[in-house]
């Protein structure tokens, strides 16, 4: 009977070992699923980072999260990183091409002005020295931009030096500038004006990073005060030069985004497979343990029925119960070993995808203020057109789900024209300007402002019924007439033509704009100074 009950006391401890093995195999799995939703987490937040910067890329991405998701074999994970890894390689090769394209352009640029008669010698030697300085190509566009400047400087000496024989110089000029700006050269100086005031109100549009808007803007200040050609076209190469560092500052940051997920996809390829492999081994060697158990357990349970008596049991049991207290402890130590493999793993992944997010919501928020900036006036600083137009889209679909006061006005500052005519671009923008700030001022908190374009303003109001918006209007109308501008020493009086309108049930976002718009010019055609309501 004392041999009978120890016997049970092994078997329940043998069955106490079994089970804490198979809590163990347990644990495993869960961090196996654990390390699988965090690798799916991490994909979701690379999708979302690199949105946008190639469609095929975007895809590959979704359907590698589909493949995580489902559990997908491990061959056709990797297949789909791979083909992740090759896009990011093609951004790299597309960089290469840029570059061979420029250094082309370049040189045959360089080339055509060699063509060109009775250029001073000393502008012809440094023409050859730049060329020979550019026979094999650059590693990085922005090594260009001063190479560029010096040749533009070039084409501007030769214009100089050899006026009335610019045949091949103009040809080749046709290719590289405008030909409005090559013929303002001969031209008076009010079309000279004229010309210089449609590209100072495309730069003032112009969103750059913070760092190259400010020495746009005061490059941009300086052209509408420069009063010769000279001077023009040499703020001309300062605009082409701030506009290539910024082109190959954004286009870094992108370079260094993408380098970075490549290499951090590649590590998690790496650690994924390895962490897979690693599973399949402790999973082969549990399968291999736990047969030897079995066999183990069959073979002792053969021994206690083939027993003639409790003292042969005894004897014969022992050596196999040592036997299987060894295999267990094998079992024990091989899992505790695989565990701490599969923590390593997991921590020293967590650790670069914890970086990548890191680096993640840094270009997150450079997205976010690109967009910001995108969605902005550069001028006034108030919405822009986009801004505009995404708005009241959208208030547009909420009235048509459920009707509320719902109203658009269209603002023209009376005879705007004049002012930049009279006394300047400069006056013209800071007029804007003063405008912008007053409007924002002295409309309602939750009304829409945006710039729609040139002097005209547009206005969203959500809550206001016919008679409070003609009267907001009308006193807005009535501070801008108040203001006290002087220019030149001169008072000018500035004044608002608007139209205003409610959106009906039949209307969508033009027929209400244009509605707005035509009681605007109605406004003009009845004196200007006023508010029509539509």
């Amino acid at each position: 009977m004392n041999t009978k009950t120890v016997a049970d006391n092994e078997s329940k401890v043998l069955q106490k070992k079994l089970n804490a093995a198979i809590v163990s195999r347990a644990s495993l799995e869960e961090d196996f699923k654990a390390q699988s939703s965090m690798l799916i987490e991490f994909i979701n937040k690379l999708s979302q980072v690199s949105k946008g910067v190639d469609i095929k890329l975007d895809n590959r991405l979704a359907q590698l999260r589909i493949l995580l998701t489902k559990s997908a074999p491990v061959s056709d994970i990797e297949l789909k990183i791979n083909d992740i890894s090759a896009l990011l390689q093609q951004q790299t090769t597309t960089n290469k091409k840029n570059i061979s394209q420029l250094h082309t352009q370049f040189n045959n640029a360089g080339q055509n002005l060699q063509k060109v008669q009775g250029l001073p010698n000393d502008l012809r030697r440094e023409l050859r020295s730049l060329l020979n300085e550019t026979q094999s190509s650059k590693e990085s566009i922005t090594q260009y931009a001063p190479l560029i400047s010096k040749l533009l400087a070039f084409y501007s000496i030769a214009l100089q030096s050899k006026p009335g024989d610019t045949n091949v110089l103009s040809s080749s000029l046709d290719k590289q500038v405008p030909q409005e700006i090559l013929s303002s050269a001969d031209e008076t100086p009010t079309l000279n004006r004229v010309l210089i005031g449609k590209i100072s109100s495309c730069l003032s549009k112009l969103q750059l990073s913070t760092q190259y808007n400010k020495e746009l803007l005061e490059i941009n200040k300086n052209l509408l005060t420069d009063t010769t050609h000279d001077d023009v076209l040499l703020r001309f190469i300062e605009i082409f030069d701030v506009i290539f560092a910024d082109l190959q500052h954004e286009r870094n940051s992108a370079k260094h985004f993408l380098n970075t997920l490549s290499e951090t996809l590649t590590t998690v390829q790496y650690a994924v497979k390895e962490t897979l492999s690693t599973c399949k081994t402790a999973q082969d060697t549990n399968v291999k343990i736990n047969q030897k158990l079995q066999n183990q357990l069959l073979d002792m349970a053969g021994t206690v029925k083939k027993a003639l008596s409790l003292e042969q049991v005894k004897v014969d049991i022992n050596g196999k119960i040592i036997n299987i207290a060894k295999t267990l402890e094998q079992k024990t130590k091989l899992e505790l070993q695989n565990q701490e493999t599969l923590s390593s793993q997991l921590t020293e992944m967590a650790k670069k995808v914890e970086t990548l997010e890191e680096r993640s919501k840094e270009f997150e928020s450079k997205l976010a203020e690109q967009k910001r900036k995108s969605m902005q006036d550069a001028l006034t600083k108030l919405s822009n057109r986009a801004a505009f137009d995404e708005y009241f889209t959208q208030a547009m679909v909420a009235f048509h789900h459920k009707p509320f006061n719902l109203a658009i006005a269209v603002i023209d500052i009376d005879d705007f024209k004049g002012i930049n005519d009279n006394y300047g671009h400069t006056a013209g923008d800071k007029t804007l300007q003063v405008i912008a700030h007053t409007i924002q001022k002295k409309v309602a908190k939750d009304a829409f402002i945006a710039r729609y374009g040139g002097e005209e303003f547009v206005l969203i109001y959500k809550h206001h019924k016919e008679d409070e918006l003609i009267k907001e209007l009308n006193l807005l109308n009535k501070s801008i007439a108040n203001l006290a501008f002087k220019f030149k020493n001169n008072k000018v009086s500035i004044t608002l033509s608007v139209g205003a309108t409610h959106i009906t049930q039949e209307d969508n976002i033009h027929t209400a704009f244009e509605r707005a718009d035509e009681a605007m010019y109605k406004a003009k055609t009845q004196g200007k100074n006023r508010v029509i309501y539509a």
